[in-house]
């Protein structure tokens, strides 16, 4: 690093890592990374400036291995604003920008080593997704709607694809009407997490929905303004996050299904349901857009209410033989 582009000592750690970050979002925006995973990423190196600062530490040369298992443990150890501990899998996503910052560091010769290379992360438990559907609630939530209004035929429309596509939330916020291949029933899913784009399967009947609302339901809400934006709000823009979740829970409500129901809950189902009805399981990492065929992995275990009826129909105990 250049003197005249080396923080200088007597910066504080916040004028120091400030002007590291901005290099490194740089860098992020350079490398086509993701946009909307850059405000997490900044929100930990954010924490991490705090705790230099904490410790007087202002410049990042002087940071070792030790003063960064330090770090993990102070993440541990101190409560959040919220006042309870953190999860493992908070305190890893905050190692991991940590991590690859450092990584930026070292490849860009702004540090001789890379003092984070050989820090492990917390083992996270193997949590599974409590409220998934059955395919009898899905089916009574998918048919709330009243379709014979505007609102209610495109929230049938956005049901219908929740369901069978397993598809994220900002991935719905970002579906353009050219993302949907009727003919084909297919649908392109650009910037996914990660920002690779992937084309998944549609369903006949979410095809069909989808089709009338293209062609009668969505030029009406748009009421002659312009938008590539597939689903449509009642102000004639794309629809946000706010409104997704409300819709996804009024229906939930109306339907009576007793349970909490958000979009992330119908990307559960659909992959539930998806591994009941044995789908490979690559095939349902492509369709999740999962990095790593472990997290599709834990859908198996979701499976456990047909490895009851299993047992149940052939276990000689419980068949009421001893044999």
């Amino acid at each position: 690093m250049s003197e005249e582009n080396k923080p200088s000592e007597q910066k504080t750690a916040e004028g120091c890592l400030d002007w590291i970050i901005t290099r490194y979002h740089d860098h992020w925006q350079i490398m086509g990374f993701s946009p909307y995973a850059w405000p997490a990423q900044a929100t930990n190196l954010r924490q991490f400036l705090r705790f230099l600062e904490a410790e007087h530490i202002a410049a990042i040369e002087a940071v070792q291995r030790e003063t960064l298992m330090q770090f993990q443990r102070w993440l541990y150890y101190t409560p959040s604003r919220h006042g309870t501990a953190r999860a493992a899998a908070t305190i890893n996503r905050a190692l991991g920008a940590v991590k690859s910052l450092f990584r930026f560091l070292h490849q860009e010769g702004c540090i001789a080593y890379d003092p984070a290379a050989e820090l492990e992360y917390m083992r996270e438990p193997q949590r599974l997704p409590r409220d998934v559907l059955t395919p009898a609630e899905a089916r009574k939530v998918i048919e709330t709607p009243d379709t014979g209004t505007l609102i209610g035929y495109r929230d049938r429309a956005i049901l219908e694809v929740l369901y069978a596509t397993g598809i994220r939330k900002r991935e719905l916020m970002n579906l353009t009407v050219e993302d949907v291949d009727l003919e084909g029933e297919l649908l392109r899913i650009n910037g996914g997490k990660g920002a690779k784009d992937r084309v998944v399967p549609l369903s006949g009947i979410a095809c069909s929905f989808l089709e009338s609302y293209i062609k009668a339901v969505r030029p009406r809400l748009l009421r002659g303004r312009q938008s590539r934006g597939l689903f449509i709000s009642l102000e004639s823009a794309p629809m946000g996050r706010t409104t997704i979740d409300q819709m996804v829970e009024k229906y939930a409500r109306l339907s009576g299904v007793k349970k909490k129901i958000t979009p992330h809950v119908w990307r559960h189902t659909c992959a539930t349901h998806l591994v009941r009805n044995r789908a490979n399981l690559r095939h349902v990492q492509e369709m999740l857009g999962h990095k790593a065929l472990t997290t599709t992995e834990r859908y198996l275990h979701l499976t456990i209410a047909d490895l009851k009826e299993a047992h149940r129909k052939f276990h000689p105990r419980e068949r009421g033989s001893g044999k």
